[in-house]
């Protein structure tokens, strides 16, 4: 059986001091010689593990003749495997072996990553459940915006049934906004010819009444209400009398938003009093139609004055009220509303009255032990009345929070992720591939403005007997207190104190000189005294003490890559343990 004698310096020094698990197994996939690393990944002393087999680790239903034979035949292998410990735990392991690292001997590396596995998977599975909370979430809104659209369609299918032709022009240019479908039958062009030419409706007046639709147009901006009678030739040279009524609309600023109105033909009967009958009717069916579209409407509309007694309920809606409203009783708001809702909707009843303006405000109430929230809009009808139109947006305002908790939970994962990836669990300050990160940027920086960058790579002097006899909590201990140390001394927003692996730290020192550099490792090692860590099995004090290797560079233009800076640093450091530890050594220039 071959034995730790067989690995001839400074091959033996590397396998005991490597971080990662390295085994020798014989032909018969006997373990021949372990490293102290390997003995920590399989909780073993390297005299249970000597002799023991391959297979012994493996899971059950591994066929560990035909994997051997194979790994045998193919020189090498590699991948992730999960390893059955003595005390029954399991880990999972990435592994490099390579056969005959010399004759009838074979080398396996191994490296734990059961943590990590373990925090990929965690991350994968809030992902999932994230991914179906926004699908959730998008869906939700999906089927409103197709309610919507539904109900869009609606009140166009009932406006263009209608016999009267309904129209909607811009306040300026007189463009046409919307015409409905009757505009045909009455004028004998299309909707998209109105749509198409502003100047149409024009064309279509009598020439003498055109001076009075004119003067309505102006009689419009001041918010006059227009209702007119006059004549149109259609397109087959016929003349219409009509009757068209027309009102200004605008915005919540009150700034004009179009002119909206009704065209309804007076024409047929051949004397003045049966057109004066047929017109009435048309009005009246005109307003049959509006009340059918305001009970589709899923708003409560009601009438109101100024001292808030409601006049009419317009249309119910959908809303949910404290008690019913009957049309035919008059009562004021304050009753069956609470007060400060009450309170709260005749302040915007007096301010749209005073201003002239319509107003708009959201409010939150409960009704049938629920929270709702409803929209109101206040428009002002004349110097006395309102009309108070109310909307539920309970779902829009679910759906606006629902959004805004996913947002939140979103970034909070993401912070998360972001820490786990870049802080070393163990010693919370940044791990190694924070370090790697930060390296690349200050080597393309002082390349870039040709400034001096300084690395330090330190190690706990005897570590391996530390843990070894005040154990593997203590040791734990140990690095936390180190790192602490080690940050504390960084002060410069750009320093960067890291774990490098194991009992192994990095301090990266960017427009640092080497007499800097040196004076840092100087601060460190005064600190480390201070703590007065004690260790009783060290070969160099009573006390934790660290080694450290320094470099100091100034990368040329043409230098792309850092990875020599760390290993001379490396060869630094391996030359300070062997002057005896508790000091420093600073590698050669490189030139």
């Amino acid at each position: 059986m071959a034995t730790s004698s067989t690995l001839a310096p400074p091959w033996k020094t590397l396998f005991e001091a490597a971080l990662d698990a390295m085994l020798i197994a014989n032909n018969d996939g006997v373990y021949v010689e372990v490293n102290a690393a390997a003995c920590g990944l399989l909780d073993l002393p390297r005299s249970a593990l000597l002799g023991r087999r391959v297979a012994d680790f493996l899971p059950p239903d591994t066929n560990f003749e035909a994997v051997w034979q194979a790994f045998m035949a193919a020189g090498q292998a590699r991948g992730e495997q999960q390893l059955r410990l003595p005390s029954g735990g399991v880990k999972t392991v990435e592994f490099a072996a390579t056969a005959h690292i010399y004759p009838n001997h074979h080398l396996s590396i191994l490296r734990d990553i059961t943590d990590r596995k373990r925090t990929e998977a965690e991350r994968d599975a809030l992902s999932r459940q994230l991914e179906q909370w926004v699908i959730s979430s998008a869906e939700k809104l999906q089927r409103t915006e197709a309610e919507l659209r539904s109900q869009q369609q609606r009140i166009d299918d009932i406006l263009n049934s209608l016999e009267c032709v309904v129209w909607s022009v811009h306040p300026e240019t007189l463009e046409t906004i919307y015409v409905n479908a009757a505009v045909q039958e009455l004028y004998g062009y299309s909707p998209a010819a109105f749509v198409a030419s502003a100047e149409l409706w024009f064309s279509c007046i009598h020439p003498d009444d055109v001076p009075l639709l004119n003067a309505d147009i102006k009689a419009l901006q001041e918010d006059v209400k227009i209702d007119r009678e006059y004549r149109i030739f259609r397109a087959d040279g016929t003349l219409r009398w009509v009757r068209g009524q027309a009102r200004l609309v605008r915005d919540k600023a009150g700034r004009p938003l179009r002119i909206d109105g009704t065209t309804v033909d007076i024409s047929e009967s051949a004397r003045l009093d049966a057109e004066r009958k047929q017109a009435e009717l048309k009005l009246k069916e005109h307003q049959a139609t509006q009340q059918l579209i305001l009970d589709a409407i899923p708003d409560l509309m009601m009438r109101v004055n100024r001292e808030g007694r409601i006049l009419n309920l317009i249309s119910g809606g959908e809303i949910t009220l404290y008690s019913p409203i009957i049309p035919e009783q008059y009562r004021f708001i304050y009753e069956g509303f609470p007060h400060d809702l009450a309170e709260q909707r005749m302040h915007y009843i007096q301010q749209a009255l005073d201003t002239g303006r319509p107003q708009r405000y959201e409010h939150a109430l409960e009704l049938n032990g629920q929270l709702c929230h409803e929209e109101s809009r206040v428009v002002p009808i004349d110097e006395t009345e309102v009309l108070v139109i109310v909307r539920d947006i309970t779902d829009r305002k679910r759906a606006e929070a629902t959004q805004a908790d996913l947002n939140q939970k979103l970034k909070l994962v993401n912070a998360e992720l972001n820490r786990l990836a870049t802080i070393d669990g163990l010693t919370e300050i940044p791990n190694r591939r924070s370090f790697d990160q930060a390296l690349d940027l200050e080597w393309q920086r002082a390349r870039r403005q040709q400034k001096f960058l300084s690395l330090i790579l330190c190690d706990i002097d005897c570590f391996k007997p530390y843990n070894d006899n005040y154990g593997h909590l203590a040791g734990d201990d140990c690095l936390r207190q180190v790192a602490q140390v080690l940050n504390g001394v960084v002060q410069r927003p750009g320093d960067l104190a890291a774990r490098y692996g194991g009992e192994e730290f990095v301090l990266l020192l960017p427009d640092t000189a080497l007499d800097g550099a040196i004076e840092i490792v100087e601060k460190i090692q005064a600190a480390i005294a201070q703590c007065r860590l004690p260790h009783a099995f060290s070969a160099v004090a009573p006390n934790i003490t660290l080694s450290f290797g320094v470099v100091c560079h100034r990368p040329a233009v043409k230098e792309h890559s850092p990875r020599e800076l760390i290993h001379r640093a490396d060869l630094a450091l391996y030359q300070a343990k062997a002057r005896g530890r508790n000091g420093y050594v600073v590698a050669d220039s490189g030139d």
